[in-house]
């Protein structure tokens, strides 16, 4: 069942859900100090990273053409990550372009970040009902899908 637009357009529910995502969005952008613990990564690493171990190894092109961002934004968060070991170039040997994917620091960290925005979650969180979670989740991942489908970008999965 889909809802047809303009029955909302006027809606109430349309503003507060727009001035929620704003807020969401805000808190992910400045999850660190919000959430009061140590910075493991920044925004950018951690979005580079997890492109990349969901999807292997990709061109700086690809990168950009993935997040729908130019290429010199997308090289310039490259070199810091891999500035700070978290990825690594290497060839390809079907391509002259070279290919980005995390070395094992960036996998590490990447992997400290993930729990620890779990642990973010499970203080957040703690008094709703397992149901109410799960429900969250599956609305939350509904609207970023339909979202990528509107721009065309879609973003791959981690298999868990």
């Amino acid at each position: 069942m889909s809802t047809d637009p303009a029955e909302l357009e006027n809606a109430d529910i349309l503003d507060q859900l727009a001035y929620e995502i704003i807020l969401l969005t805000r808190y992910g952008v400045q999850n660190t100090p919000t959430l009061k613990r140590e910075t493991i990564m920044d925004r950018s690493a951690l979005i580079l990273l997890s492109r990349l171990d969901v999807q292997g190894p990709m061109t700086v092109n690809e990168l950009a053409e993935s997040f729908a961002l130019n290429v010199s934004t997308v090289h310039r968060q490259l070199k810091a990550a891999i500035a700070n070991g978290l990825i690594e170039v290497v060839d390809d040997p079907d391509c002259p372009a070279k290919l980005h994917r995390p070395t094992q620091l960036g996998k590490e960290k990447l992997e400290l970040e993930l729990h620890a925005r779990q642990q973010d979650l499970v203080r957040i969180l703690h008094d709703w009902d397992a149901e109410d979670i799960k429900i969250h989740t599956q609305l939350l991942r509904k609207h970023n899908e339909s979202l990528e489908d509107y721009l065309d970008l879609k973003w791959p999965r981690p298999k868990r």
